[in-house]
């Protein structure tokens, strides 16, 4: 349970919340690159008041974001590496994602009281959102790939099939652990484009296969040993993944193995922490789905032709359901 001034400290996260995200859509990281520069110059290069500009760099100083001597304000290793746009490292996707993310919760307690804008959900996929969404999968797939990777690899993977697979980085890491398998990845044209950029200079790029398709419009093909499904059921309603794991256990061989991989909740939805809060995102985000229990899935899963299903943990409120087609 949470204190009274936990409680407050939390609320006053906003506030150094707001700082970055102001820095970054005001890009103060790329302007400063690798120099000392001064607030005045700062300023000028971004566009805005000097007194903005001075208080901004000496709070972003105050949180060790930046560093300050006599020549001016510096980046930090971490802001340069990551958050400057020349850096080969810059996290472009999950820049765009975090600034994407301000403007939406600003809407939630609209959300909560009147329900979903379902007209924000129409119209076409936009590809500049898509081609950073996906690159901001690849780089959150860091954390989390080997991991999972450890976990499937654990039985031969075989023919894989990675449906929905955003930049594939799951699919990579399995094949680097299994030196057999293969994979076919199946995602919309702007997520199979930019899967193909990351790992074309990469040896295991001969054993994958790049299917630009819809998970529910295209067909899968057939003969697969394993499917991999990761934090795609979160995006819909349980009619809409009952349809997609019939077609799902469809494209497999008898006995071949679905694994999904997403934010589980335990049946009192309060748990763990972080599948909690993501509730909260998929209201926001999308247009029927949420933060599915271990036991609803089961249940789809025994509905969709599925046994020997089990769950494991992977980590930071992620967990892995194996089950075998019957």
């Amino acid at each position: 349970m949470l204190s009274y001034n936990q409680i407050i400290n939390k609320i006053d996260q906003l506030e150094e919340a707001n700082i970055l995200l102001s820095a970054l859509e005001l890009r103060v990281f790329s302007i400063i690159e690798k120099q000392s520069v001064s607030a005045k110059q700062v300023a000028k290069d971004i566009k805005v008041t000097l007194e903005g500009a001075e208080v901004l760099l000496n709070a972003l100083t105050a949180m060790g974001v930046l560093t300050k001597n006599t020549n001016g304000y510096k980046n930090t290793h971490v802001t340069y590496k990551y958050f400057c746009e020349s850096s080969p490292d810059f996290k472009k996707g999950t820049v765009m994602l975090k600034m994407d993310g301000c403007s939406e919760y600003v809407s939630l307690i609209h959300t909560i009281k009147y329900g979903r804008n379902l007209k924000e959900f129409e119209g076409e996929d936009d590809p500049i959102f898509r081609n950073l969404f996906t690159l901001a999968m690849h780089e959150r797939s860091e954390k989390y790939a080997a991991k999972l990777a450890q976990a499937v690899t654990q039985k031969k993977v075989g023919k894989l099939i990675d449906l929905g697979c955003g930049p594939g980085s799951y699919s990579v890491a399995i094949l680097k652990k299994d030196k057999t398998a293969t994979a076919t990845l199946l995602d919309r044209a702007v997520a199979i484009k930019v899967a193909r950029k990351i790992f074309k200079n990469q040896s295991v790029y001969k054993r994958l296969n790049f299917v630009s398709g819809d998970l529910f419009g295209d067909k899968f093909g057939s003969g697969y040993d394993t499917v991999l499904l990761s934090n795609i059921i979160h995006i819909y309603n349980t009619s809409e993944n009952k349809t997609l794991f019939k077609k799902i256990n469809k494209c497999l061989k008898k006995g071949g193995r679905f694994i999904l991989y997403d934010m589980f909740l335990k049946n009192s939805k309060v748990e763990p922490y972080d599948a909690a809060l993501f509730a909260i995102t998929m209201l926001l985000y999308t247009k029927t789905g949420k933060s599915y229990t271990f036991s609803e899935v089961y249940s789809l899963l025994k509905n969709s032709g599925f046994t020997q299903i089990k769950k494991t943990e992977i980590g930071f409120g992620s967990s892995i359901i194996e089950a075998i087609k019957s």
